[in-house]
């Protein structure tokens, strides 16, 4: 009887194994163009998705988007687009597909759109259409085959992109609510795949509430934009979340089994983004070192030395914050006052030598200088709203070239040398991220905008050399 018995058992999992696929998912997320780095960085990539690759097959590697901005990398023009070098690493890369992160659309609609059409891997988004209707990016979704599997691969970007980046490079695109944009294809999806996967640059958060809202034909969500690092198995309403952190730091890797439509086995980890041994002959290498060559000894100079750490906080302001928004005022004597948003600084930079490229890295955007002008009352309702912003942190506060932002209320609220008069008119010097999210920062609309198109990163770049540069 127990011999029959281990026999039948034997037989059905001899049968379960015969009917189930396995595969290997490799994700990164947020890489911001970090071709190079102490924890990372492309050719660490590029090791360690050979080394996965080779311990099991079939796999199938996304990325959940920001490729762009970061670093100088992504500012090069390559296949005549700017960030075409991040294109062109991904494609040697060998990845699937991509979404678009916000990041994506930080230069203008047109150059998004030139982004997604020059990739030769495919970039998705259900939610982000384009006038006509159509997907904005190279369709709503894709399906692969892998082994014996038909995955469904869904986009998603998140839906707060006006407020991300200036309204303008999204003002063609409508953007639905996630949940619509699954529910026209679902149906069309499942019926064409075994296990169905959403790419998500939408935030850990979102992805968890989103996950609520679905049935079970969603088995997994590979997701970015919170920079969030999903370190074992995290399931929510029965769907799977994976987030590899950010800055290519870590490779996600997640293994499992499917049978019927349905995932029996699940295991995931992130692979930490260790340098590749010595002997390891890289294909990426030469690529690297032929783009980024000649632009890395131009900006290897030494723009000056920091007296102190030049640290990053988007809720705080710092000693480096505010150095900026006064070194910006004595770039425009002509204003009265300066204003910058923290989360456009975002790179630490230690207190000594810094270097052209460093500062590059430190404002990643090619943010341009704006003045506008407001009144005193203004200036104290932008005060207020910015109070609240660092209290309750739905995104970055301002740091101002006025002590007095930083000062108790009860304390006179002063420009230069005087208090502030409400009923006067001020000049602001600024840049244009902040006009275009005036409703966001300032809580009133700027006046008698005047558009520079200085870069801001220039200006920063001068007040370097001139405050702490040799000839100082």
């Amino acid at each position: 009887m127990k011999k029959t018995t281990l026999f039948i058992t034997s037989l059905s999992l001899l049968f379960l194994a015969a009917c189930s696929s396995n595969l290997r998912i490799l994700h990164t997320n947020d890489s911001h163009a970090a071709y190079q780095h102490k924890d990372g960085g492309y050719l660490a990539l590029e090791y360690h998705l050979e080394e996965a690759r080779a311990e099991k097959s079939p796999n199938l590697y996304l990325d959940a988007g920001d490729m762009q901005t970061g670093s100088i990398f992504s500012s090069l023009n390559y296949d005549f687009v700017q960030g075409g070098a991040v294109l062109e690493v991904f494609k040697r890369l060998n990845l699937d597909a991509a979404t678009p992160g916000n990041h994506e659309f930080d230069v203008s609609y047109e150059h998004a759109k030139s982004l997604m059409e020059k990739a030769e891997f495919p970039f998705y988004s259900a939610n982000l259409l384009d006038a006509d209707g159509s997907s904005f990016s190279a369709a709503p979704y894709g399906i692969f085959q892998k082994g014996k599997l038909k995955i469904g691969v869904i986009g998603l970007t998140i839906d707060s992109l006006p407020e991300r980046v200036k309204p303008e490079n999204v003002a063609p695109i409508t953007i639905l609510p996630y949940k619509e944009a699954i529910d026209l294809i679902i149906a069309e999806v499942d019926a064409q795949s075994d296990l169905i996967i959403l790419l998500t640059h939408n935030g850990w958060e979102a992805d968890s509430l989103l996950a609520t809202q679905l049935d079970d034909r969603v088995d997994i969500i590979v997701g970015g934009h919170s920079h969030t690092s999903i370190t074992e198995p995290t399931r929510v309403n029965g769907i799977y979340i994976l987030s590899a952190g950010s800055h290519l730091r870590y490779l996600g890797v997640a293994d499992l089994k499917v049978k019927k439509d349905r995932i029996t086995k699940f295991s995931s980890h992130l692979q930490p983004l260790t340098p590749p041994p010595d002997e390891y002959q890289s294909e990426l290498r030469p690529f690297l070192e032929e783009t980024i060559g000649e632009l890395e000894k131009s900006l290897s100079k030494i723009a000056g030395e920091l007296p102190y750490d030049f640290k990053v906080d988007k809720f705080q302001p710092t000693e480096g914050s505010i150095w900026v928004a006064n070194a910006l005022l004595a770039e425009y004597p002509q204003a009265d006052l300066a204003m910058i948003n923290n989360g456009g600084l975002r790179m630490h930079l230690p207190a000594g030598p810094v270097t052209l490229k460093d500062l590059h890295e430190y404002i990643p955007f090619g943010n341009t200088i704006a003045l506008f002008s407001c009144s005193g009352q203004d200036i104290l309702s932008a005060y207020a709203k910015n109070q609240r912003i660092a209290q309750d942190k739905p995104y970055d506060i301002m740091s101002v070239s006025s002590p007095s932002w930083f000062a108790d209320e009860s304390s006179a609220f002063m420009i230069g040398d005087q208090e502030l008069d409400p009923k006067k008119i001020y000049r602001v010097v600024t840049h244009d991220y902040i006009i275009s999210q005036w409703d966001k920062y300032l809580d009133f609309r700027p006046q008698d905008i005047d558009e520079t198109g200085a870069l801001f990163l220039d200006a920063i770049i001068r007040q370097v050399q001139l405050q702490f540069g040799e000839k100082r």
